[in-house]
């Protein structure tokens, strides 16, 4: 089983594309929305939606995949059930959380593990979620996507998208040391929102297999072949 956590704004349905090839290749996955409108949930209960939705579907250790903030669910997952009960971990243009700090701990002390200019047009509601007003959504977070795949494939993705609350971003991440597994980072070599060149650093860091992409942060729209066949490779007993 591979378990398809999204990232920020987004829900399940961004992985439809990505399910899609899956299946055509025999594998089962599961794509899990996260309650990310509620202001007031972190990693933990994030954490918690996921293992929900396992529930007794899997049959066997699963392959957790997290893309951008749900990176910093992911890990978390792995470390609640335990690396006998994981595959493997992927992180897909992924955050990375360290131990003891929040993601706006580590935004202080390392900038640039952020693309240069993201985030610029993002809107803040009363609560404290953000959205993307569709054209800053479009120019900002999903920049340079419309070079890859259709104008109209790009409107639909960005149609979708939804509030973000951000305890999450804020608090400690509840991981104590990195999870005994498998890790692969998938590296979008023109990602727009996380750097690269920090996914690649960080990937070193906590022992990762490398899986270089073309193409922006959005694989899971733009080539959802290839990422579909790497995260079969990242969960293959061969894949090492």
């Amino acid at each position: 089983m591979i378990v398809l956590v999204h990232g920020a704004w987004h829900d399940a349905s961004c992985w439809a594309a990505v399910e899609s090839e899956l299946a055509t290749r025999g594998q089962r996955s599961l794509a899990v929305d996260l309650p990310a409108e509620d202001p007031g949930l972190g990693a933990a209960d994030y954490a918690d939606a996921v293992v929900a939705a396992l529930g007794s579907e899997v049959a066997g250790p699963p392959v957790l995949v997290g893309h951008s903030l749900g990176g910093l669910t992911v890990p978390v997952v792995a470390q609640r059930l335990g690396p006998e009960r994981v595959r493997a971990l992927v992180l897909v243009g992924a955050l990375v959380p360290r131990p003891g700090l929040s993601y706006t701990d580590q935004l202080r002390a390392e900038p640039s593990m952020m693309a240069p200019g993201f985030g610029a047009g993002q809107q803040r509601h009363d609560d404290g979620t953000t959205y993307w007003p569709r054209p800053a959504a479009l120019s900002g977070l999903y920049r340079g996507v419309t070079d890859e795949v259709p104008a109209a494939q790009v409107e639909r993705a960005v149609s979708g998208m939804r509030r973000q609350g951000w305890t999450v971003g804020r608090e400690p991440t509840p991981l104590t040391a990195w999870p005994a597994v498998r890790t692969v980072s998938v590296i979008c070599a023109q990602d727009r929102v996380v750097d690269p060149a920090w996914s690649r650093r960080t990937a070193r860091e906590v022992g990762a297999e490398v899986i270089d992409l073309p193409g922006g942060h959005f694989p899971m729209l733009t080539r959802p072949a290839e990422l579909a066949e790497a995260l079969i490779r990242a969960g293959s007993p061969a894949a090492s």
